[in-house]
């Protein structure tokens, strides 16, 4: 039962007085979660075609290339350098590279090598010293590595012929072309592109991630809570610890926030898990009511909230008995304890809101696939957990859980950002009681 005016206003100081006793957890880091794309994306290679080109040769060889392979841009290879120096090679190509010889050669220096010692200084006497000091610095050119095109777009052969009619192979011997694996999709992180730099071909991370959010996204949001996020989660397990030292729920809490509150982020909700609310027996066998989750109550509190502001005075003393519903006894949208009168109560909640939309949600546990799911559909903006449910969580798109990724996946209607808070108190958890069993559904 909701508590009356007279009784919630003695509910409301204590819950007060309890809240200022809990010391902030702030003890620990955001983790983002990964997508289920992100996770699920392996490295996949293909073959790509590469030459040896004078620096000054560059342009030319590009608008040659460009121009007679129409499918040339069909395979983005934007991600990869398209022209990278010796020294910047991966150490296998430069000893690869070296090895096979084939580099560029005039055809003056082509009869050079082929004539004997006397006829080869007879020519360079013939020519002055100045034609000599060209044929030199033409015989060591600065060279460049040319990523021409992925091998799927054309055969070598037609590349070679392509080449062959463009400066300097015109002058020269025909093009050396060698295929190598490249990296098809773009990186998603910096530590990956140097990854596949070492290992393929010189790779650039340009912040975009294809398979979930932009970082700066993630970077944005994650500092406008991480200030906060400790005392969320303080009081989130002190909504856990209510329920449970009460017998009726299992010690998992959720907090609602507004964050766009003019004086800074405040709690709008409080929810403890109520599943064992109406189990006479004290069994708990089964899975009690599944209805009365933490994050189901959470959203329930919230729209129930939300109607309340649309009564003349959001007073106590103006509100309506909160179990009158007919589903209430299922849902249990109404507060149980101290803290949930207390949040409940207060004024921090705009009026003519969408559902959860701009709020942000903060649990002690990871939610089950079914809270999840509620989350997603009650358009919440962020949801950080705390302790991960491998056995029945929803969020995560890891491989050692379920790998959901329900909180940023294709084909839904809806996308939030999520983060895993890594508590760096957690051994405290077991001894206050605020410990579940890895397979129960939070």
């Amino acid at each position: 039962m909701m508590s009356t005016p007279k009784t919630a206003h003695r509910d409301l100081d204590h819950s007060q007085e309890s809240i200022g006793r809990s010391e902030p957890r702030s003890k620990g880091h955001l983790v983002p979660l990964r997508t289920k794309a992100e996770v699920s994306a392996k490295l996949t290679l293909a073959d790509a075609y590469v030459v040896d080109i004078p620096l000054q040769s560059a342009n030319g060889v590009v608008k040659a290339a460009d121009s007679a392979i129409p499918q040339l841009h069909t395979v983005n290879l934007q991600h990869l350098r398209r022209f990278v120096k010796p020294e910047f090679l991966p150490v296998h190509l430069r000893a690869s590279f070296a090895s096979s010889g084939g580099g560029l050669q005039t055809e003056d220096e082509q009869s050079i090598g082929s004539g004997d010692a006397d006829t080869t200084v007879d020519w360079v006497h013939e020519a002055g010293k100045a034609i000599g000091s060209k044929v030199r610095e033409r015989s060591q050119p600065q060279i460049l590595y040319f990523l021409i095109c992925a091998a799927s777009t054309s055969t070598q052969e037609v590349v070679s012929t392509i080449l062959s009619s463009t400066a300097p192979f015109s002058t020269t011997s025909r093009p050396h072309i060698r295929t190598i694996p490249i990296p098809l999709y773009p990186p998603t992180s910096e530590e990956q592109a140097q990854q596949w730099s070492h290992d393929y071909w010189p790779t650039v991370y340009k912040k975009h991630n294809p398979n979930g959010p932009h970082p700066s996204i993630v970077s944005r949001a994650e500092e406008s809570i991480r200030r906060s996020v400790g005392k969320w989660m303080t009081l989130a397990r002190q909504a856990g610890f209510e329920v449970a030292n009460n017998t009726i729920g299992e010690s998992i809490g959720v907090v609602v926030v507004d964050p766009s509150v003019t004086e800074g982020p405040v709690a709008v909700v409080a929810a403890g898990d109520a599943r064992w609310h109406d189990d006479s027996t004290g069994l708990r066998k089964g899975n009690g009511n599944v209805m009365a989750h933490a994050v189901m109550r959470a959203i329930g509190l919230v729209a129930r909230k939300r109607r309340l502001l649309l009564q003349p005075f959001n007073q106590p003393s103006h509100l309506p008995e909160s179990d009158s519903g007919p589903n209430s006894k299922t849902f249990l949208d109404y507060p149980l304890t101290p803290l949930e009168t207390t949040t409940i109560f207060r004024p921090s909640l705009k009026a003519g809101g969408y559902l959860c939309t701009g709020l942000e949600i903060y649990s002690t546990h990871e939610p089950c696939v079914m809270c999840s799911m509620a989350i997603l559909h009650s358009r919440f903006d962020k949801v950080v957990f705390g302790k991960r449910m491998p056995r029945t969580g929803g969020l995560n798109a890891e491989t050692e859980g379920l790998g959901y990724g329900l909180f940023w996946l294709e084909g839904l209607n809806w996308k939030l950002l999520a983060w895993e808070w890594v508590d760096e108190e957690e051994d405290e958890d077991e001894g206050m009681g605020l410990m579940v069993r890895k397979e129960i559904h939070v």
